[in-house]
């Protein structure tokens, strides 16, 4: 198989094994089904990067990761991809890559949120302390595996055909 067929499917091996990662950090998720019974403004839960998708994202995702799998796969696998699909390839990690950075944003201020609930929380009593929040090592995963196909398919723009 070809070096940037590989590499654009370690990418989206390493992006799905990023989606499947909690999207935030924090030591007080073991008190957050008891405090969203008391309150729900809480969360009941940290959900993984990929439950806190909307349904047309995940369903995005799918269709993108398969599009790359599919155009990655295709005959002749020993030479390195034509140019459209690897344009096809680098558009679509750049479109991944995006989106992982809005969602990479939006997990900052999710925890800014539930560090402050928590703050408020501790303040009142209803907890011991007040616990830090951050953003999981997931989206961190996620990144690399989109910048792989991104870098995957721009790579083919640079690949002599006789490779």
């Amino acid at each position: 198989m070809h070096r940037n067929r590989l590499i654009a499917l370690a990418g989206v091996i390493i992006g799905i094994i990023g989606l499947f990662m909690k999207s935030l950090d924090t030591d007080g998720e073991e008190l957050l089904p008891a405090l969203n019974a008391s309150n729900p403004d809480f969360p009941d839960g940290v959900p993984t990067i990929w439950g806190g998708l909307d349904l047309w994202a995940q369903w995005a995702v799918v269709i993108l990761i398969i599009a790359v799998v599919v155009i990655c796969l295709r005959p002749v696998i020993s030479e390195a991809l034509d140019r459209n699909s690897s344009m096809i390839v680098a558009v679509i990690g750049v479109a991944l890559l995006a989106y992982a950075v809005v969602k990479w944003m939006d997990a900052g201020d999710k925890a800014d949120t539930l560090q402050a609930a928590f703050a408020q929380a501790a303040g009142a009593g209803a907890i011991p302390g007040a616990f830090e929040v951050s953003r999981s090592v997931g989206f961190l995963i996620l990144i690399i595996g989109t910048v792989l196909v991104t870098f995957a398919g721009a790579m083919g723009f640079m690949s002599s055909d006789d490779e």
